[in-house]
């Protein structure tokens, strides 16, 4: 029940008008907005409308308060576990939180479902999340609640990164974590960790490999000496790839025995999949090593439900099947597959980047000259925008074979 029910609720239990409740306090008119929660009741209008219901102002917003925390729980349960866009969850939060809305001005309460309805919107392209995230970022400041604070900030610099601003992204990042040590407003470690695992991803992203490299290891550094395993298997993951694009493979099994290590200690099978594939990869894109990639890819499989399989262990099989010579099915598994909207790390994109590689060798040697190059003109659009990688490299080999031909 939302306050203006409330409201509502025991003005009609107390058989009052809107016009015996608005008394001279205030207008009928606005009561009524009040009531369907189109307008927000200042404090004096809230002790006015306790007063004449004779109840409190705390009691008047107790059961609002404890229903909006049982929807945030509800909310979170719903978001926190998705690992990318998942239309009807994101549109069932908007559906849960919609009603709330305007009666959302203070609190922690109100801020986190203001907070959430703002990162939901935005994944539904919906023009109005950033007037909501705005919002939350003001009941967050006049609160001091600086984690959740600091993360939606973190979020709409994302919403830039997202949108491949990359330069736009860690210019606002590195400003905004300036003003933070400035004025000393956070001390958390799991904030600091954040800002460090953002950083190095946005140094990547614009090709400041030193930058990224020294900023990931000062954050596995902090994280050993405090002690907590938070992001820590995200900073292993982002060396140990950074490893492999340098076809490092000392340096991928120092870092896959620190993922392992981690993975083990909290029964996290996730990482092991990820780490399965990390090797998948590598054996397919930098030593062809074909029968161990086949091996690896099948005890993998075995260890997933059967329609999880995901775009990239797709386009892994894709890969062997071409290598095996079965081109025929390497092409079927590369039409049915394509580059996920949500993905926008150049290193990301760069990887997914194999999918129209493969695609236009078999299209090549098929003799499908001119629809090999236009994919491979399509993707070279998007990859010499980026630092160079062993990706960039190999399909612009490819397309000055195709353009010689």
């Amino acid at each position: 029940m939302t306050l203006g029910e409330r409201i509502r609720t025991l003005r009609k239990a107390r058989k009052m008008t809107l016009q015996q409740l608005a008394g001279d306090a205030i207008t009928k008119g606005m009561l009524s907005l009040i009531e369907n929660n189109k307008a927000k009741p200042s404090m004096e209008s809230l002790q006015h409308i306790a007063s004449m219901l004779g109840v409190t102002v705390s009691e008047l917003l107790e059961e609002s308060s404890q229903e909006k925390k049982a929807l945030v729980k509800m909310v979170e349960d719903l978001f926190l576990p998705l690992d990318f866009p998942n239309v009807p969850v994101l549109q069932q939060i908007l559906t849960l939180i919609t009603p709330y809305l305007s009666s959302l001005s203070r609190g922690y309460i109100d801020g986190r479902l203001l907070d959430l309805y703002s990162r939901a919107a935005y994944e539904l392209g919906q023009s109005d999340w950033e007037q909501y995230s705005k919002k939350a970022i003001h009941i967050y400041e006049e609160n001091q609640i600086v984690r959740r604070l600091i993360s939606l900030k973190l979020f709409r610099i994302l919403t830039n990164f997202r949108e491949r601003k990359y330069e736009l992204a860690l210019d606002l990042l590195l400003k905004e974590r300036q003003q933070l040590e400035e004025s000393n407003a956070w001390s958390d470690p799991l904030t600091r960790l954040d800002l460090d695992y953002t950083e190095a991803i946005f140094y990547y992203a614009v090709g400041q490999e030193e930058k990224a490299l020294e900023t990931m290891h000062t954050a596995i550094e902090f994280s050993k000496s405090q002690k907590i395993l938070y992001r820590l298997d995200h900073l292993y993951r982002l060396a140990a790839v950074h490893a492999v694009m340098a076809m490092d493979k000392k340096q991928v099994e120092q870092y896959v025995k620190r993922l392992e290590a981690y993975a083990d200690f909290t029964d996290d099978t996730e990482t092991h999949g990820f780490i399965a594939f990390l090797w998948i990869h590598y054996y397919t894109t930098f030593e062809r090593d074909i029968p161990k990639a086949e091996q690896l890819l099948d005890e993998l499989m075995n260890t997933m439900e059967e329609d999880k399989d995901s775009n990239s262990e797709k386009v892994e099989m894709a890969k062997i099947a071409y290598y095996k010579g079965e081109e025929h099915r390497a092409l079927e598994l590369l039409l049915e597959n394509e580059t996920p909207s949500y993905i926008s790390h150049p290193i990301d994109l760069s990887i997914y980047s194999e999918r129209e590689y493969y695609l236009a060798k078999i299209y090549a040697d098929r003799g499908e000259i001119q629809k090999a190059l236009a994919i491979v003109e399509e993707s070279w659009k998007t990859l010499q925008t980026f630092f160079e990688t062993p990706y960039q490299v190999q399909m612009k080999q490819l397309r000055d074979e195709l353009l010689a031909k």
